[in-house]
């Protein structure tokens, strides 16, 4: 299951505050730990999911809009791409993270 550490749970929140806004149930399910991605489908619907959130993060940089607190999410979107890379990876779907990054 895709698990953010004690010191990266205001990643977990912003990812949150996105998948609400972007995506469906499902992953925010996978978000908060409660499933798991279990398919190709769903590994390229969390890389994609990753991808939109970057681009909606940077146009509320831009518009000065404040998400947990605050409006620069550089860091976080970082710490973000990490824990999703990594989950992805280690469950066998390195191959789907790098063809929704490729796209991107």
């Amino acid at each position: 299951m895709l698990e953010f550490s004690e010191k990266d749970q205001k990643a977990k929140w912003i990812c949150l505050h996105y998948a609400t806004l972007l995506s469906g149930e499902y992953l925010i399910d996978i978000i908060e730990g409660k499933a798991p991605v279990n398919t190709k489908e769903q590994a390229l619907a969390l890389s994609r999911f990753f991808w939109k959130m970057l681009e909606a993060s940077a146009n509320d940089q831009n518009k000065k809009i404040m998400v947990q607190g605050d409006i620069d999410l550089q860091y976080w979107m970082g710490r973000s791409m990490n824990i999703i890379s990594t989950y992805l990876s280690s469950i066998g779907y390195k191959e789907e993270w790098e063809q929704v990054f490729d796209e991107s």
